[in-house]
């Protein structure tokens, strides 16, 4: 819920849907029933505030909080590195927009934003130091920044390493049904537990939290032998608290 008592409301999705049978049924852990975007969501609405200004990094096609989520008065800037994904979200889906990459300084955006979002864009960044460095820059003193991202020792972040990007939107598409509009290539330049807590410290963010999450079998579910396999060492990864093999990190950090 949000400052102003409003929510952000979670879409589920037919992936989502099933992972809570197979839940159910007793063949994915406890975690895979959980609305995947919910700790990101809930995070994001406890900053907005009526005329609170947000940049959305990366938002293309899809902005984090919908237009219809937003509080009165909420000024919502979208930045892509891609002006056809920003068009793609529809003409009332920002308040402005900015083609950009996240990695290069923008002089215009300094100290302009109270929060900066980002779900699920900075494992496709060259320069995980530049993009840190430069969202600070974009806050205002006392803003925040709030990110999910994936994380650098995930599976399909090693199979990313070895098969070409092309061939990885074309198994994504038939094995899972995945859109290939939404598939882009990833560097996972910094996307580790030990990796971002030591270049946040080094950005000079005030006080930061990193949080991570093991939630990868959706990716071998087309192979039930795989699927087992894969999660027993996901399983153990998350029971030992070994936070930079995790599949995805949460970060929030104040400027």
């Amino acid at each position: 819920m949000s400052a102003d008592g409003s929510t952000i409301h979670v879409s589920d999705t037919d992936e989502a849907a099933a992972e809570r049978a197979e839940v159910q049924a007793g063949r994915l852990p406890y975690r895979y029933g959980l609305q995947w975007q919910a700790p990101f969501q809930e995070r994001v609405a406890a900053q907005l505030r009526p005329g609170i200004r947000v940049l959305d990094v990366g938002s293309g096609a899809r902005p984090a909080v919908p237009s219809d989520q937003r509080p009165r008065g909420c000024h919502y800037v979208g930045m892509d590195v891609s002006a056809r994904e920003l068009e793609r979200a529809g003409p009332d889906a920002y308040d402005e927009i900015v083609v950009g990459d996240v990695c290069t300084p923008i002089p215009s955006l300094s100290a302009a934003f109270d929060l900066v979002v980002s779900w699920q864009v900075l494992e496709h960044v060259s320069s995980m130091r530049a993009a840190l460095d430069n969202q600070r820059a974009a806050l205002a003193p006392g803003g925040r920044m709030i990110a999910m991202l994936s994380g650098t020792w995930a599976i399909y972040a090693l199979a990313a390493r070895v098969i070409p990007h092309r061939t990885s939107i074309t198994l994504q598409t038939r094995l899972l049904g995945a859109d290939p509009r939404d598939k882009f290539p990833a560097r996972y330049d910094g996307c580790s537990d030990r990796s971002l807590r030591r270049q946040l410290t080094e950005s000079g963010w005030s006080s930061w939290e990193v949080v991570p999450y093991y939630k990868a079998g959706g990716y071998l579910r087309f192979s039930r032998p795989l699927l087992r396999s894969y999660l027993a060492y996901e399983n153990w990864a998350e029971r030992t608290g070994r936070a930079n093999l995790a599949t995805h990190y949460l970060v929030e950090a104040v400027a």
